[in-house]
C-alpha cells in the first residue's frame, strides 16, 4: 500500500464526520458536493501540518478543523448569495425597503455644528467660557455656578447672558 492509498484510507475514514457536519452547517444542499470536498481539503491539511507537541489527539484536531473548514465555507456562500443591490418581490432594491434612522447627512451637519460651536467658544473671555461649560457641558446650574465661584447670582446670569451674545455675534460671522 503506498502513501496516496493510506491518505485516501485516512480521509474516508473521517467522512461521516464530514457528511455531520454539512447537516449541521449547511443549509443549502446545492452545495454538498462542494462542501464535501472543503471537508476532504481540511482532512489533507491535517496531515500534512499535525504535530503530536500540539498535546491533542489527531482526531480532535481532525474534528475541529472540519467544523471550522464547513462552517466557514457555509458563511461564505451565504454571505455570497446576499446582496442588498439585488431585485425584491415587491419590485425595487433590498437596500429601498431597509429603514435607518440614522440620517448620515445631518450626523454630519450636526458634527460640523458642534466644531463650530466650540471653536467660537474657546474665542469667549475666560469667565464667560467657563460659565458656558458648566452649564451647558457640566450641567451646573446658575445658582450652584454662584455659589462655587463665590459670585452673585445675577452677575453669574449676566455674564451667561454676554456669553451667549458674544457666541451668536461669533457664529453668524461665519
Amino acid at each position: 500500500m503506498g502513501c496516496k492509498e493510506i491518505k485516501a484510507e485516512e480521509v474516508k475514514a473521517f467522512e461521516p464526520l464530514i457528511k455531520k457536519c454539512i447537516k449541521v452547517y449547511l443549509w443549502d444542499m446545492q452545495y454538498y458536493d462542494d462542501a464535501m470536498q472543503e471537508g476532504y481539503i481540511a482532512i489533507i491539511k491535517c496531515m500534512k501540518n499535525y504535530d503530536e507537541s500540539f498535546g491533542v489527539r489527531f482526531e480532535c484536531y481532525v474534528k475541529r478543523a472540519v467544523i471550522y473548514s464547513i462552517r466557514d465555507f457555509s458563511l461564505k456562500i451565504n454571505m455570497k448569495d446576499m446582496s442588498l443591490d439585488e431585485e425584491s418581490d415587491e419590485g425595487g432594491r433590498i437596500l429601498d425597503f431597509i429603514e435607518s434612522k440614522e440620517n448620515v447627512e445631518e450626523d454630519w451637519l450636526k458634527s460640523l455644528q458642534i466644531k463650530e460651536l466650540k471653536e467660537a467658544i474657546e474665542k469667549l473671555p475666560l469667565k464667560q467660557k467657563e460659565i458656558i461649560y458648566e452649564h451647558y457641558f457640566n450641567g451646573k446650574s446658575l445658582k450652584k455656578i454662584s455659589c462655587d465661584k463665590r459670585r452673585h447670582y445675577m452677575g453669574i446670569v449676566a455674564l451667561k447672558k454676554r456669553a451667549i451674545l458674544n457666541l451668536k455675534e461669533e457664529l453668524t460671522k461665519k
